[in-house]
């Protein structure tokens, strides 16, 4: 059985090439993340581009990749100062170290925002074989905002496999039709329907509301991701036993996916703050039974 790895002990440069401090050894650290040991479940606290190389080529089923959106935050160096061509280059850079790591069965999710979506997605296309465009809907409340052009409230997804042989298991993430729905849909013609049964395919539209500063799944992360959203990837995409890489790792979002799904997991993240998070919410699922994987209801980091 293969334990969690991370890389704790080894001081990553921040900002500037300026050393962080090393945390202390895991003897001193709290019960909950000593107790983070799921089986493959890796967190490097290591820059992706860097150490790339480290991780087999065709090693992985699934990416699920949240990197900077060049929206000028501090994750700990200045990929997300980038703008322009820079931004795309550097985007660029890392798919084309991410992609080789895919099993010929394999896929990519990549989050990204619209005023990049395009190029990104073009790009993915001379690599892969694009399977959809994922709207995420942040559910934002109508407040104020720009009075120059429609406010934005959304990101964009990009789903893509390495071959039309891809891996998709849809059943385990459709959503249940409520009783009134299935009622309305009790006539002769629909008796003994799947789908009826199980429930209906998500669509690309996911409506799954942001995580506001009081919502209980929030850490200390400025771009974290919802739960809800990056499980349904793994389910879909991932095999039951299979591997997922997370380039951008966070606060450990895909991390906790997998550890609760029954999912092997490499991720990567500089920011020493947010590994101690993503090493914390593993440990936390450790407690918790293994998810059964029924449906899921309706960068740098995250």
């Amino acid at each position: 059985m293969r334990e969690v790895i991370d890389d704790f002990e080894e001081p990553q440069p921040g900002a500037g090439g300026t050393p962080m401090p090393a945390p202390g050894r895991a003897a001193d650290r709290p019960l909950a993340a000593a107790q983070a040991a799921h089986a493959g479940i890796e967190l490097h606290n290591r820059d992706f581009l860097v150490d790339a190389a480290n991780l087999p080529d065709a090693s992985v089923d699934l990416i699920v990749a949240d990197p900077p959106y060049a929206l000028g935050k501090d994750y700990g160096n200045d990929s997300d100062m980038l703008t322009g061509e820079a931004f795309l280059a550097w985007t660029r850079c890392w798919l084309e170290l991410a992609i080789p790591k895919l099993k010929a069965t394999g896929s990519l999710y990549v989050f990204c925002t619209w005023q990049y979506a395009p190029e990104i997605f073009s790009f993915l296309k001379t690599r892969l074989t694009m399977v959809n465009e994922i709207i995420w809907d942040r559910r934002v409340p109508s407040m104020g905002g720009t009075t120059r052009r429609f406010t934005s409230v959304h990101d964009n997804i990009g789903f893509f496999a390495v071959s039309k042989q891809y891996y998709f298991d849809l059943d385990p993430v459709r959503i249940p039709y409520d009783a009134a729905t299935k009622k309305a849909r009790s006539r002769k013609l629909f008796e003994g329907s799947k789908w009826l049964e199980v429930g209906y395919n998500p669509k690309d539209v996911w409506s799954v509301s942001r995580l506001h500063r009081q919502h209980a799944e929030r850490v200390d992360h400025p771009t974290q991701k919802p739960l809800e959203i990056v499980e349904r990837m793994v389910l879909a995409s991932c095999p039951p036993g299979g591997r997922v890489l997370d380039p951008f790792m966070g606060s450990g979002t895909t991390a906790v996916a997998c550890a609760r799904h029954g999912r092997e997991f490499v991720g990567y993240e500089i920011n020493e703050t947010y590994c101690a998070i993503a090493r914390e919410r593993v440990g936390a699922v450790r407690r918790e039974p293994l998810a059964a994987t029924a449906a899921v209801p309706e960068s740098m980091p995250r």
